[in-house]
């Protein structure tokens, strides 16, 4: 029986999709809403009884609810929901008489009407609608060119974002909505985005994309950023704009072979691969409709295949990240400029003449002008003019001496697992690298790993050696640091943030902490998403400790704790960073007291070491690690390149003394960004925040 405007059906909805904010839609019931993103009533039959407005996502199948929070259920499995069938087919248009400025435009299903509603109109659209209005048959590719129009017609102006309420994970600051209400007004979207480190260029990024995205204007999006931000970028976009992207290095990317770059709308990749003229090729074919690129100030050079790459690339809008925008001289800020909107700043040659001092291509010869001409392509919001505060922090350095047995486990395994590595015999360098993280962590955690290898592997030397190691590592029933650990939680009179990178590691503590009869919770990643929920109100309500894996490092606010303990050490510190995060941020009152707990001797002791005594890394800025990393001469990512020196070592001394090398790079680059940030403010200063311009 065909469906009627009016129709009702319920239908229901799991308990993890609810509290997601999405309503899926399988099978017949697909055809029950708009296919134009019309949105569609849902009326709520359960414990709220209350009425939304959801916005229908053809693409994904899905139901998607504006702050979904207000609406959750407390209990129960799910809930019932009755959807209205606004439009059952295609709507028919009727157009009424055609004007220079608006019309009337109405549409239903059938012979019944179901609204009609003022539209603004633009001569241009003259012999589209006169089409509509006597009758012909449209093609669906026109039909639908033709809707969309028309909802950017009804679509508010960009002074009112559409894109905030289905935000996740995230509440923007002032400074952030001037932003993008800036780039997107002012700026037609091509914008160098320039604020101070710490104070969101990828929530602002984020928000842009959401909001062309909710008003159709993007379909195709392409974000290349340094190799170690990928991961970060793909998950950051996923939880705060709700929108799904894939990784060059994804296996279902890499399948696709050449296609790739073509079959997937929205690809996050580095950009040394996206460059290789191999891929470059046919990116290059692409018309993207939004380009954004992180850590802009790669592209300062324009002689470098990177600049050049970008500006072939074919994009309508085009955003460009940086805290640094000028590094060495002027020029860098002309080429960053010209990517965003040739001519702005004129020829390079008339460039430097106008607004270059003659001796010192870092000193504007006319610092206001320059300034009057980059707020038309430029936002830089700075720490001193936002709402942005933290509370300091106060890191404290454990050493838990290992007992006898713990300390032989990781002397003979880390020189069993580097000696077989670098031989090139059947432990690849991946074994390595996880054996040696879990030595630093727990033997629970290497004894875990060790019992998976030794039971899927072929009898053989290797088996007999990891078997041995396995059984040493299950011996180890009394370990120091779960007693040192044990210790802290007596002392610390509030709430405590325990992170570890390893579940097994986190199952020891767990039952270290029954034992003892301290009330926790537990979060890791294999929990679904209401268990993890239910983990977090656990944690601000009765239970004292929060066991986390690094799940709880990524778009956790847990700010009502301010003690955190880092059990375990990951290699790279913006690992480090993100779990401090969750407690050093806005709304956080409180000193937040980090505690790192190593053993002497280990490479995470090594590491820490390098990292407070060279650059005081728990005294920067939020996001400030990231920019010293930035600067070093590599590619590779900060764990592989520790794991690097590590395996090319002879010995923990010797590769202490490669760390303190490494820490002295670290040491020049954070005084490089510092002279560099210095440069930038006095050549900006205020004037190009998002609300100080007319």
């Amino acid at each position: 029986m065909p469906l009627q405007p009016g129709d009702r059906f319920e239908l229901p909805v799991p308990r993890e999709a609810w509290a997601a904010g999405l309503i899926p839609l399988k099978g017949g019931f697909r055809h029950l809403v708009s296919p134009n993103g019309e949105p569609t009533a849902v009326e709520f039959r359960g414990e709220s009884g209350r009425v939304a407005t959801g916005m229908w996502d053809g693409e994904r199948g899905v139901l998607e609810l504006p702050r979904p929070e207000d609406l959750r259920p407390t209990a129960g499995s799910g809930q019932r929901v009755e959807l209205h069938v606004e439009t059952a087919e295609p709507p028919r248009f009727r157009v009424g008489p055609l004007g220079q400025r608006s019309l009337d435009l109405a549409w239903g299903a059938g012979s019944r009407e179901i609204a009609a509603v003022p539209v603004r109109s633009d001569p241009a659209d003259a012999e589209v609608l006169a089409a509509f209005a006597e009758g012909h048959e449209e093609p669906l590719p026109a039909y639908r060119l033709n809707r969309w129009g028309h909802t950017l017609a009804l679509t508010p102006g960009f002074d009112e974002l559409v894109s905030l309420p289905f935000l996740r994970d995230v509440i923007p600051y002032e400074h952030q909505i001037a932003a993008v209400k800036t780039v997107l007004n002012r700026m037609r979207g091509r914008a160098l985005l320039a604020d101070e480190v710490g104070l969101g260029k990828t929530v602002e990024a984020a928000i842009i994309l959401a909001e062309l995205w909710r008003r159709r204007l993007v379909r195709r999006v392409l974000v290349l950023v340094p190799p170690g931000l990928v991961t970060q970028w793909q998950e950051e976009l996923r939880r705060k704009a709700g929108l799904d992207f894939v990784t060059h290095d994804a296996e279902s990317f890499q399948q696709a072979g050449r296609e790739a770059w073509q079959r997937f709308e929205r690809v996050v990749a580095s950009f040394h691969t996206a460059k290789r003229p191999e891929h470059a090729r046919v990116i290059e074919a692409i018309p993207y409709d939004l380009v954004i690129v992180d850590e802009a100030h790669h592209l300062r050079n324009a002689r470098t295949v990177l600049w050049q790459f970008v500006n072939r690339l074919r994009r309508t809008y085009l955003l460009l990240l940086t805290a640094t925008p000028v590094q060495n001289d002027l020029d860098e800020l002309f080429n960053l400029v010209t990517l965003l909107q040739p001519g702005q700043l004129s020829t390079l040659r008339a460039f430097r003449r106008d607004h270059v001092t003659r001796g010192d291509r870092r000193q504007p010869r006319d610092a206001e002008g320059l300034r009057r001409l980059l707020t038309d392509v430029m936002v830089r919001n700075r720490r001193a003019t936002t709402a942005v505060a933290l509370t300091p922090r106060v890191a404290r350095t454990v050493t838990v001496a290992p007992t006898s047995a713990e300390q032989t486990l990781y002397a003979e395994l880390s020189a069993f697992l580097r000696q077989s590595c670098r031989a090139g015999g059947e432990v690849t360098r991946m074994m390595a690298q996880t054996l040696q993280m879990e030595l630093g962590s727990s033997p629970q955690a290497a004894a875990a790993t060790l019992e998976r290898l030794v039971s899927g592997m072929r009898p053989g030397p290797l088996l007999h050696d990891l078997h041995r190691f396995h059984e040493q590592a299950r011996a180890v029933v009394d370990d120091a640091k779960s007693r040192a650990l044990l210790s802290l939680v007596r002392a610390w009179p509030d709430k405590l943030l325990v992170f570890t990178r390893f579940r097994a590691t986190q199952e020891h503590l767990a039952d270290v902490l029954r034992e003892a009869g301290e009330t926790f919770a537990l979060y890791h990643g294999a929990l679904r998403r209401a268990e993890k929920e239910a983990a977090v109100r656990a944690f601000e309500g009765p239970a004292r400790i929060l066991l986390s894996t690094e799940a709880g490092g990524e778009g956790r606010n847990l700010q009502f704790a301010h003690g955190l303990v880092n059990y375990d050490l990951p290699w790279n510190p913006m690992r480090i960073e993100q779990r401090i995060g969750r407690l050093s941020r806005v709304g956080q009152t409180r000193d937040v007291h980090v505690f790192n707990l190593v053993a002497p001797g280990t490479v995470e002791e090594t590491l820490l070491e390098v990292l407070d005594a060279k650059i005081n890394m728990f005294e920067l800025v939020i996001g400030e690690i990231d920019m010293i990393l930035g600067q070093l001469a590599t590619d590779q990512d900060f764990e592989e390149l520790v794991t690097d020196l590590w395996l090319a070592s002879e010995d923990a001394s010797a590769f202490r003394a490669q760390m303190h090398a490494l820490g002295d790079q670290l040491l020049a680059a954070k005084l490089a960004y510092i002279e560099t940030k210095a440069l930038d403010d006095r050549l900006f200063g205020d004037a190009l925040a998002a609300g100080a311009r007319s």
